[in-house]
């Protein structure tokens, strides 16, 4: 009875333990295991998991009820010999104990009588009701798991089916979405219309192209438009009759037109006749991988600058006062306007008059001239005085002539045409 008591007490406080602290002592699930075995009277259980947790755990403070527990288990399932061994063992560590007092007479006399030397024989009777017990149990836990393992079976079995139907059904939604996409897609038609003209743009200056965007799909579509320039400049696309600002998207209708234009600064540094292509792309808003491109080849117009400069006879002397003549052509497409023209010198000569037409001294050795314009496919002349400087020794030389495009902010530099100083 006593017995019965302190057990319950014990499983009550361990049942009372938090979850976390109760997984992490085994000795206390080993004590629970043997006593439900101990309980429904299968004392090999019983006995099995009590020496598993003395061998584990020496030093456990369920020790001395397991002990105490095991040598009754010994005993009721007919090991006389071990139950004497365990209670002397429990008598030996705890004989203060106070549960000391509840172990049964029949017990403490199995004790008294191995320590006197007596070979405790097995209680036959009760060896084979324990083993039957534990092969009915054993029976049981089989039965228990074979019937798990069917529904087990049973429930994979009824997975696999369910897993198979819903992946046809997938499958089968998959295939018809798919499918219905193809179609959506292959209704997505849209092209450019053909350039008819080459453009021309000029250099340094805003260019605006025409481009056409038909819609040849059944259904209105949304198309994202873009341009690209290989110079990098920013390039914005316009509706061709309407306000300036930039369209990104365009809706149209089935067979409708969009007519747009495509502006950017046109690089000041172009040739006259080089070609410059823009790129305008359209993607449809569904679908952004379809797309359209045209590419635009305009030709630039520009100024064509080249100066030639030279003095009025090949060969002069130390002493002479003699014109140089400086020739500026523009042998491009487009006006060249606010022409700066820097003529610096050699040293054997020494500028003398600068002349008309926009020119002016700077120092001996430098004339400057500003020309307003020179029309395409024109020449204007300034022509200059000079004196040639006595320097001992004849020799050939060149002057140098910077020539700035203002409006453009380009800057060329010809060297003139040579000359010889001869002694006279």
């Amino acid at each position: 009875m006593k017995l019965k008591l302190l057990s319950l007490l014990l499983l009550v406080s361990i049942m009372l333990l938090p979850l976390s602290v109760r997984a992490e002592i085994d000795d206390s699930t080993l004590f629970m295991d043997a006593f439900t075995a101990y309980q429904r009277k299968d004392y090999l259980l019983s006995v099995e998991k009590l020496n598993k947790l003395t061998q584990l755990f020496p030093d456990s403070p369920l020790r001395d009820v397991s002990l105490l527990m095991l040598s009754r288990s010994h005993q009721r399932s007919g090991d006389n010999d071990a139950a004497a061994r365990t209670v002397n063992l429990f008598f030996s560590e705890f004989s203060g104990n106070s549960i000391a007092a509840s172990v049964e007479d029949e017990l403490i006399n199995l004790g008294k009588r191995q320590k006197s030397g007596e070979k405790l024989l097995q209680n036959r009777q009760q060896r084979l009701a324990a083993q039957k017990v534990r092969a009915d149990q054993l029976a049981l836990e089989r039965a228990a798991v074979e019937k798990l393992e069917r529904e087990r079976l049973a429930r994979e079995r009824a997975d696999r089916e369910r897993i198979e139907r819903e992946r046809a059904e997938a499958e089968r939604r998959e295939q018809q979405r798919l499918a219905a996409l193809k179609a959506e897609r292959d209704a997505v038609k849209f092209d450019f219309e053909p350039i008819v003209q080459q453009p021309v743009v000029a250099a340094g200056a805003k260019a605006v192209l025409p481009f056409t965007l038909a819609n040849r799909s059944i259904h209105t579509e949304e198309f994202v438009l873009a341009a690209l320039t290989p110079s990098g400049a920013e390039a914005a696309v316009a509706t061709a009759h309407g306000e300036p600002q930039p369209v990104r998207t365009v809706k149209l209708k089935s067979k409708e037109m969009f007519r747009g234009t495509v502006s950017f600064a046109v690089p000041a540094g172009l040739v006259d006749g080089s070609r410059m292509n823009v790129t305008i792309k359209a993607s449809s808003v569904k679908f952004n991988d379809i797309e359209q491109k045209q590419v635009i080849q305009s030709v630039v117009s520009a100024p064509l600058l080249r100066v030639v400069s030279r003095m009025e006879k090949p060969q002069v002397k130390p002493g002479e006062q003699i014109s140089y003549k400086v020739s500026l052509l523009n042998a491009g497409s487009q006006e060249a306007r606010e022409v700066d023209l820097r003529i610096a010198l050699p040293a054997r000569l020494k500028l003398l008059n600068a002349g008309d037409g926009g020119c002016w001294v700077e120092n001996e050795q430098v004339a400057a001239c500003r020309v307003s314009n020179v029309l395409q496919g024109t020449m204007t002349e300034r022509t200059l005085t000079v004196m040639v400087r006595d320097g001992g020794e004849e020799a050939k030389v060149r002057a140098t002539v910077d020539l700035v495009q203002t409006v453009l902010q380009l800057k060329q530099s010809f060297q003139s045409s040579p000359f010889a100083i001869v002694k006279p």
